[in-house]
């Protein structure tokens, strides 16, 4: 599995996040390590997930929809040093019946793609699968990445 080159184009996705990389996640080089691009992924995610939810706050019991992480990839194309402002965008790729792709993009400050990660979000409790409700369908269908002249893989 490889990253696609549009998942490098910042304009490509809906949603972007803006933040700065902590002393804390760096080595003695002052590089941030593979566990932080772990990290600040995550929180580009959470982000995505109460905008996707119009929510202010994380409130996973009230959502018809249980959404769970059953994939995820990071490809590291580049360092980042400390201290540095970066940019993730956060889009979905596809929607399928019971789960849906996210590809997250981050950028540093001179706007050079360094990771791209990409995630299968699926709907289910307790270990299995459940079709992804008609509300999150059109909610998630605001944050389609925009995929004009894209031949997706796989």
């Amino acid at each position: 599995m490889r990253h696609q080159s549009f998942q490098c184009e910042l304009d490509r996705y809906p949603f972007t996040i803006t933040l700065n990389t902590r002393y804390g996640d760096c080595d003695m080089m002052g590089h941030v390590n593979n566990v932080a691009y772990a990290s600040l992924f995550e929180e580009s995610r959470i982000q995505f997930g109460m905008a996707l939810h119009q929510s202010d706050r994380l409130n996973p019991f009230e959502r018809k929809d249980r959404l769970m992480i059953v994939a995820t990839h990071i490809f590291y194309l580049a360092e980042l040093n400390y201290p540095s402002a970066i940019t993730i965008g956060v889009g979905i790729v596809r929607v399928g019946n019971s789960s849906y792709t996210l590809s997250c993009g981050m950028f540093n400050e001179q706007g050079g793609c360094v990771a791209v990660n990409q995630s299968t979000i699926a709907s289910g409790e307790n270990g299995k699968s459940a079709p992804i409700s008609d509300e999150l369908r059109q909610a998630a269908s605001r944050f389609l990445m925009n995929l004009d002249g894209v031949e997706l893989q796989g």
